[in-house]
């Protein structure tokens, strides 16, 4: 196997390599060049040459907590070797963050503002957008729940999923169209045309993993895989939706994030109420709902109707950490 990785480094990148010790996240190369990080790459060529440049791009504009990808011996992000992409950066000790210490968490949303701060001006053909698409998923969702409800009343025939949907299909329409009506009166559309305007992008994908910490404690960006044009409030909608799934989650540590956001980054009353949209989408709800009725159904009834229950509670967990957030000036 290091055959392999000497032929990578060497051809790809014109290293020699002397040692390499494989952990979780890559392999650490004692090369020529000093010690590096091997990756294999998930992505296509575009998509790892779009991350280079967003990470590139916020190199120059300041932001520190991240590494550029090296170029290979052809002036690429990225080296293909047996139809994988491979990439290489400088290697970062990196340790995992324990997202039960409130500290690493708001240090995590400081590191996220700073990166916003310096996601400006990044100019890619090809690369992934969702720029103000969010009004239209929402509709599209919605409309998919009220088909799949359509279609069970159409059946008659009802199985305990079936029960579930029809006994909760009120209230998480509602939440749906309540979340349209939000981003409508968001000031989003103003919001989406400044960021495309700045070419804005955002990390997409801002979790454990993704981040992890230095030795000395620092939060350093260890991938953006899921990069894209997009308004950099999305991603702090992303951490927090996340975070709500824990139990002990609160409307107290909410505030405290998003405190902890705007200390650091221009967010305004308006970009926070398309936090608040996001998060009362209920997303979750429509994830399942998909993957039970419109893919195959290969599912035991019984643990797929326990994921759906479980789901609805932490849906009522974040209804009443937005009520609590709606209600502060």
């Amino acid at each position: 196997m290091d055959e392999i990785y000497e032929k990578i480094l060497l051809n790809g990148y014109g290293l020699k390599l002397y040692s390499a010790q494989r952990i979780r996240t890559c392999l650490i190369c004692s090369t020529s060049g000093g010690v590096m990080a091997l990756k294999k790459q998930p992505s296509d060529a575009l998509m790892v040459s779009f991350e280079a440049e967003g990470r590139n791009k916020l190199l120059e504009n300041g932001f520190e907590s991240i590494n550029s990808f090296i170029k290979s011996v052809e002036g690429d992000f990225c080296y293909t070797y047996s139809e994988q992409n491979y990439t290489l950066e400088p290697y970062a000790e990196l340790l995992n963050p324990d997202m039960e210490n409130t500290k690493t968490v708001l240090d995590a949303v400081k590191t996220l503002s700073l990166m916003h701060n310096a996601a400006y001006g990044l100019d890619f053909d090809g690369g992934r957008s969702a720029l103000g698409r969010l009004p239209e998923m929402f509709k599209k969702r919605a409309g998919e729940l009220k088909h799949i409800r359509k279609d069970i009343m159409r059946r008659g025939d009802y199985d305990i999923m079936d029960i579930i949907i029809k006994t909760h299909y009120n209230y998480f329409l509602r939440r749906a169209e309540e979340a349209v009506s939000r981003l409508e009166d968001s000031g989003y559309d103003r919001i989406v045309g400044e960021a495309r305007e700045k070419r804005t992008f955002c990390h997409n994908s801002f979790k454990s993993g993704n981040f992890m910490l230095t030795r000395s404690g620092g939060v350093f960006i260890e991938s953006m895989p899921k990069i894209a044009y997009d308004i950099p409030v999305w991603d702090i909608a992303f951490f927090l939706r996340r975070m709500m799934k824990r139990p002990d989650f609160d409307a107290e540590y909410t505030v405290r994030i998003l405190d902890t956001y705007a200390k650091y980054s221009d967010f305004s009353r308006n970009d926070e109420s398309v936090v608040e949209a996001i998060l009362l989408f209920p997303w979750k709800f429509m994830s399942l709902c998909n993957e039970y009725y419109n893919k195959k159904r290969n599912y035991c009834l019984i643990p797929a109707a326990e994921r759906f229950q479980r789901c609805v509670e932490a849906s009522l967990n974040e209804e009443n950490i937005l009520s609590r957030l709606s209600k502060r000036v």
